[in-house]
């Protein structure tokens, strides 16, 4: 019997689960379907992987009907959704606390994670890569601490949508550095929300402790840094942030998601979009 990816029970049912919230569909008010593609990083050309119903990105049989219902739902989706739905829909300025940040950042962290998962069942062939399948650690994690797992890194940014392509998602593969030269496999996940940009690291931190390895790089380069600051792990004097910065042109998505070409990414980092 399958377990919940969160709690590990196999006690009770799982569920199907909206990675991309009703409320954000709701307000989207997108229309019949979505078509999904997959492209090269810096080329114009896509191949048609499929199509969705109005961004309905659903994970099934993967989350019990407790973590669902109490720790996505209660804990999660509702303390957020005021947080978000007038960031996402409108670019409304918004001056983010310490408390909001770390909140924004375990969602978009939770986002990342199912989104990859959503996408591995709904398109089990033609994406040109797939990006990085959760650990069970930093699944439980996120569950048992609301908060971004260890070695997690979150940056948000501002995405001129145009209102017409309301979401995007780019996986690409982030290893990390070791002593002994073992290859430690992280996960950089760009994708957008309407107007809201995140920036997603995350890596089995269990296997990173194991092989001493190092961490991800903190430094955004000086072209994106004004656009696009770290929202967790905190910063050392804590202070508010206000969004959103200057956003990112819609031809600017591959200098967002390579940091302007700063990361070193070969085939296996190829992303893959949808819109």
């Amino acid at each position: 019997m399958k377990s919940c990816i969160f709690c590990g029970t196999t006690e009770r049912p799982l569920t199907r689960e909206h990675v991309i919230p009703q409320w954000a569909r709701r307000s989207f008010n997108i229309q019949g379907p979505v078509t999904v593609d997959a492209r090269e990083e810096g080329s114009d050309q896509r191949r048609r992987v499929g199509a969705m119903q109005a961004l309905n990105t659903t994970l099934y049989d993967a989350i019990c009907e407790e973590c669902n219902s109490v720790w996505l739902s209660r804990q999660l989706e509702r303390p957020v959704k005021p947080l978000l739905a007038p960031m996402a829909v409108s670019a409304k300025p918004t001056i983010l606390s310490p408390a909001n940040q770390q909140l924004i950042a375990t969602w978009a962290v939770k986002t990342a994670l199912l989104l990859e998962l959503a996408f591995r069942q709904m398109y089990p062939v033609g994406r040109l890569t797939e990006g990085y399948k959760a650990s069970e650690a930093e699944l439980a994690w996120l569950r048992a601490k609301i908060e971004p797992p260890p070695r997690s890194r979150v940056w948000l940014g501002c995405w001129d949508c145009q209102q017409a392509t309301p979401v995007r998602y780019s996986p690409s593969s982030a290893p990390l550095p070791t002593p002994d030269d073992s290859r430690v496999e992280g996960h950089l996940a760009t994708f957008t929300l309407g107007f809201i940009a995140f920036q997603v690291f995350t890596v089995d931190y269990i296997t990173a402790e194991q092989h001493h390895a190092g961490q991800w790089n903190d430094h955004v380069p000086p072209s994106l840094a004004h656009a696009l600051p770290r929202i967790w792990p905190p910063l050392d004097t804590q202070q508010d942030l206000f969004w959103p910065l200057q956003a990112f042109a819609t031809n600017d998505w591959d200098r967002l998601a390579t940091w302007d070409s700063a990361l070193r990414r070969g085939t296996e980092g190829t992303p893959g979009e949808f819109r």
